[in-house]
């Protein structure tokens, strides 16, 4: 085979690679939830677990950014990876953690994922509670979208 021709070969193999590539990241991007309308009550839930509303103080940044990262990876995955948010995930957010201004959204989502593989406390936390917030959510009956 003349060598120049061999990059058909390379090329339909990086064809068929980016294929499986690209399937496996919409699996990953697929959100696990989509009814908006359930997060006041995961709310309710996370303040429960969360350590910081069991001293009585109103939820302070750490606990919040937990509860957004907790959010994004139910209802929409690819934000985490730097994708945009799902359309009225972030409206519906300010809304149950009472922020007058989206920037603060925002700001708080800048790093998420950085606190998540970086800092062993942020993550067990996160784990923790998302752990019993899903055993909540199944013995609630919640349907998922993806399992």
């Amino acid at each position: 085979m003349v060598k120049e021709f061999s990059s058909i070969v390379e090329l339909k193999s990086i064809r068929e690679q980016k294929s499986r590539l690209s399937e496996r990241e919409n699996e990953l991007a697929e959100p696990m939830l989509t009814d908006l309308s359930m997060i006041p009550r995961i709310y309710e839930w996370f303040k429960e677990l969360s350590d910081e509303d069991k001293k009585g103080r109103k939820m302070a940044v750490l606990q919040r950014k937990k509860f957004m990262f907790i959010i994004l990876f139910l209802y929409s995955p690819a934000t985490l990876a730097g994708d945009k948010m799902k359309v009225g995930l972030r409206d519906k957010l300010c809304e149950v953690l009472g922020l007058p201004v989206k920037s603060t959204l925002s700001k708080n989502l800048v790093n998420l994922t950085f606190h998540y593989r970086m800092y062993k406390y942020f993550r067990r936390d996160i784990e923790r509670i998302y752990t019993a917030l899903m055993e909540r959510m199944k013995g609630e009956g919640f349907t998922f979208a993806r399992w």
